[in-house]
């Protein structure tokens, strides 16, 4: 099937507008749908630019309006539809409900216009690791595949999976590419409060597969060219075997990228071996056969850091440089400073903190007890 028209939604976002790249520079039709923010029509700007062989077309669409999507997808009848937009954790904490309706409501007006149409498009839906739960590496310590058990134990999961089911019940031919942890210059600088509880929660230990936006973007570009390899097919999507890392471990990568250096281990607490539900959602992903398909690992974790450290604006890196000796201690002491007025104890309990900052929405069964 010749793919050349391809709506994209979040087409703005940390993937989508790389994603929505790629397409334009590979000649096609992209219809890039998104919430109309300042940061949004600055990327369509920018994408926007003469030298690209593609069209743009920007179309600011709320994915909660079911007309209005379905008018959106009945107009430019897309070959292909790249299902990004969501709200992603840690970010949706503090309103679970919300997130749901973009989640879950969200992809079932993206799914009712596509199956209106007379020729049904491929949808390709972005997905997470998230699906798989508190992921316990002293007692499953094997690599997650698509067969591994979905168990989600926070609301974001709880809803990718209840997507993926829209998706899979469609009748459409589809992919669902879950997603470990994607890395850029904006999903860093867009981090916020939230993401600082989920530094503060997750176990040092905590095992974590990132992956390089720039190789997420690649990944959903091939897909869109390859719908009969895919067509039904669940796929993980992670960087190579250099972005398997534990959570202190990334951690100190990146704070040594932006010049600040490494906090060390003693500024989080460990997972506790005995408890399975003290981990955070994720885990190492075998990639052979996603990448067997997509041929998306393009960039090695060494690279991406370069990438962080290049985004960085030259004065703020030579000040964190600078004052890093000083800093570090005092984010340190202020980290234990933090544990005890949280009342943790030895070991990191995760979903405790987070139950206990946001409320019993944030988990997938309001007011889990402990085993």
């Amino acid at each position: 099937m010749s793919v050349n028209t391809i709506l994209v939604t979040g087409g703005f976002g940390q993937v989508g507008k790389r994603c929505c790249e790629l397409l334009l520079d590979r000649g096609r039709t992209v219809i890039a749908m998104d919430l109309r923010t300042d940061r949004s029509v600055a990327a369509a700007d920018e994408l926007s630019g003469p030298a690209r062989p593609g069209t743009l077309v920007p179309a600011f669409v709320d994915l909660l309006d079911p007309a209005a999507v379905a008018g959106l997808v009945d107009e430019h009848r897309p070959d292909a539809i790249v299902h990004l937009a969501a709200r992603l954790a840690p970010a949706s904490y503090p309103n679970p409900a919300a997130a749901g309706r973009v989640n879950v409501e969200g992809t079932g007006n993206v799914v009712a216009a596509a199956t209106a149409l007379d020729r049904p498009p491929l949808l390709v839906l972005a997905s997470s690791a998230s699906v798989y739960g508190s992921r316990n590496p002293y007692r499953y310590p094997e690599l997650i595949t698509d067969e591994t058990p979905v168990d989600p134990i926070d609301h974001y999961g709880r809803d990718k999976i209840l997507a993926e089911t829209i998706v899979r019940e469609s009748g459409l031919p589809y992919a669902v590419l879950r997603l470990g942890g994607v890395i850029s210059p904006d999903g860093m600088s867009g981090a916020d409060r939230t993401h600082l509880v989920l530094i503060r929660a997750t176990p040092r230990d905590n095992r974590i597969h990132a992956v390089d936006a720039r190789d997420v973007a690649l990944a959903f570009a091939n897909a869109v060219d390859r719908a009969d390899s895919i067509d039904g097919r669940t796929l993980l999507i992670a960087g190579d075997e250099s972005y398997r890392k534990l959570q202190r471990e990334l951690e100190d990568d990146m704070t040594q990228s932006i010049g600040l250096g490494r906090l060390g281990p003693s500024v989080s607490l460990p997972g506790d071996p005995a408890d399975d539900r003290g981990w955070t959602f994720t885990g190492w992903f075998d990639t052979t056969e996603s990448e067997a398909l997509l041929d998306f690992q393009r960039h090695t974790w060494s690279e991406t850091r370069e990438w962080i450290a290049h985004s960085q604006a030259r004065s703020r890196t030579l000040l964190l440089r600078t004052f890093g000796p000083v800093l570090r201690p005092a984010i340190r002491l202020l980290m234990a400073v933090q544990r005890r007025r949280d009342g943790r104890g030895d070991y990191a309990d995760p979903w405790t903190l987070f139950e206990k900052t946001y409320g019993p929405d944030v988990l997938a069964n309001k007011g889990s007890e402990r085993p």
